[in-house]
């Protein structure tokens, strides 16, 4: 009973409320809640989800540094749930590891290492614990609640807007407690609540286990397309091997798309530690020019699945006549590469230094084709 009395009173009411779900709902447990099939009269995720959550929630939880690292442009990113750390931060003094999504970690579990906490329900899989135990159905429903006060402009006192402010980050443990402190900050925060349909379709997904079935494949022809640049941009040559590294290095942030296809499909170029036909195995440097660590790298195309917010689209169109110019640019052209550079800290950082076999013409013809992206 002592060391019992100790424990609460150290780690205070998220233990508490830790208890007391464990107790109603069992223990939480990491999952990934896809499944093959709906059952009949389900919500289904991709048709009726995903709409509401594009037109009402990414406009705030849609970049890297979305609040409390909660990023909603994908299912991946809902399941992955929060985070209270900052990620961007002027007084750290130390480096932080990055968690950048489909990057740094791969599964729930190995989110869940990396101190990010579920918004959906990780415990018993009823209506009961979906809604109790679920950090996004109370907050949908604190709005539903406690609407937006009718008046031209928000209190300053009840809502905070500045880009310094402070992250309030509730957990599931400690949520009802955030809802007494706070009760006009339920989602979507500082706007109007959901429709009643949108909201009503929500509540009932997350109310059903929040299950989704696997997104759809990539069409044929994209698979196609995705193969023939892969097969070109990891030729054996030196000349081809560096000058690919010097493409990628460019376009690393890019949303490459086939522009001979009608509906646009979007790419990151990537680098693997597997060949092209393998499955990707992302290597996840900080930068694009940090040592990659392997003997080869393979770079790749990887599918950006995530919905397309302005402020991190970078189109950048992949074409058989594009094709046809870095062939010349860089494969065809009149030089040669004896040794492929390093990732030194020195060299790595300098493209003059990294790329000077590349022929200057080359570089400028590539930089100077699409001005406007460089």
């Amino acid at each position: 009973f002592y060391t019992f009395t100790v424990v609460l009173l150290i780690s205070g009411c998220a233990a508490i409320g830790t208890l007391s779900l464990d107790r109603k709902f069992g223990k939480a447990e990491p999952r990934n809640p896809v499944v093959q099939s709906l059952a009949p009269q389900s919500i289904d995720y991709w048709s009726e989800v995903k709409p509401v959550v594009e037109t009402r929630c990414i406009v705030c939880h849609g970049c890297y540094d979305a609040p409390c690292q909660l990023k909603m442009t994908s299912i991946e990113g809902i399941v992955r749930g929060a985070n209270e750390q900052n990620v961007y931060n002027s007084l750290r003094l130390n480096a932080a590891s990055p968690t950048r999504l489909f990057t740094d970690a791969q599964s729930v579990q190995q989110w869940r290492d990396k101190d990010f906490y579920p918004v959906l329900n990780e415990r018993s899989d009823t209506p009961e614990a979906n809604r109790e135990a679920g950090v996004l159905y109370k907050l949908l429903e604190l709005k539903q609640q406690n609407p937006l006060p009718d008046v031209k402009q928000l209190p300053k006192d009840d809502f905070t807007l500045s880009l310094n402010r402070k992250q309030e980050c509730p957990t599931a443990e400690n949520v009802d407690k955030f809802a007494q402190n706070h009760p006009l900050w339920g989602m979507p925060y500082a706007h109007p609540g959901l429709t009643e349909e949108d909201h009503n379709i929500v509540s009932a997904w997350v109310e059903q286990g929040a299950n989704y079935t696997p997104r759809a494949a990539l069409p044929q022809p994209y698979i196609a397309q995705q193969a023939e640049w892969e097969s070109w941009l990891n030729g054996d040559s030196l000349k081809q091997r560096l000058s690919s590294r010097y493409i990628y290095e460019h376009l690393s942030y890019a949303h490459l798309y086939f522009s001979e296809l009608e509906e646009p499909h979007f790419f990151n170029l990537i680098r693997s530690s597997t060949p092209p036909g393998k499955p990707i195995s992302i290597i996840p440097t900080r930068l694009p020019y940090n040592d990659p660590g392997v003997d080869r790298v393979y770079y790749r195309l990887q599918e950006v699945v995530s919905s397309t917010v302005e402020k991190a689209h970078m189109p950048y169109a992949l074409n058989s006549k594009r094709m046809t110019l870095w062939q010349q640019l860089f494969v065809d052209a009149d030089f040669q590469v004896t040794e492929l550079p390093g990732y030194d800290a020195n060299n790595g950082a300098n493209p003059f230094q990294t790329f000077a076999s590349l022929p200057v013409n080359s570089r400028y013809k590539f930089m100077l084709e699409v001005a406007q992206f460089t």
